[in-house]
Formats: structure tokens, C-alpha cells, sequence
């Protein structure tokens, strides 16, 4: 399947190669939720930013078919 650079950017947001299944985008989305999540840690917010690039790439990708 050809990407475009958006689709790219996303799953490099997600740590995941460009040939990645679905079934491993959204393991690692629900991954990376717990880890980064501040509820989950403690009230934790360092990771706040992070957290949010990660839900705007999986949202990206899902519009694109790719999750």
C-alpha cells in the first residue's frame, strides 16, 4: 500500500514501521493509552503532550483506513 506523508508521520508517532497491520496499530495505540495516560500513572501529566500527539496520529490513521 502507498502512504502519504501524513500517514507516515502518524504511525512514526506510534513508534510502528510503515508496514504495520491493523491489528498492530491499535495494540500499540492501547499500549502507549496506559503507558501515557495521567489517570494511569500516578497523576502523572509529563507525558501529556505525548499522549496527545499519539491520539491525533490514531485518529489519523483510522480516517485513513489504516486502524
Amino acid at each position: 500500500r502507498r502512504l502519504g506523508k501524513i500517514e507516515r508521520l502518524a504511525l512514526s508517532d506510534l513508534d510502528l514501521d510503515v508496514d504495520a497491520e491493523k491489528d498492530a496499530v491499535r495494540a500499540r495505540y492501547k499500549e502507549l493509552l496506559k503507558r501515557l495516560h495521567p489517570d494511569l500513572n500516578g497523576g502523572d501529566r509529563s507525558t501529556e503532550a505525548k499522549l496527545q500527539r499519539v491520539i491525533k496520529a490514531y485518529k489519523t490513521l483510522q480516517a485513513a483506513g489504516l486502524a
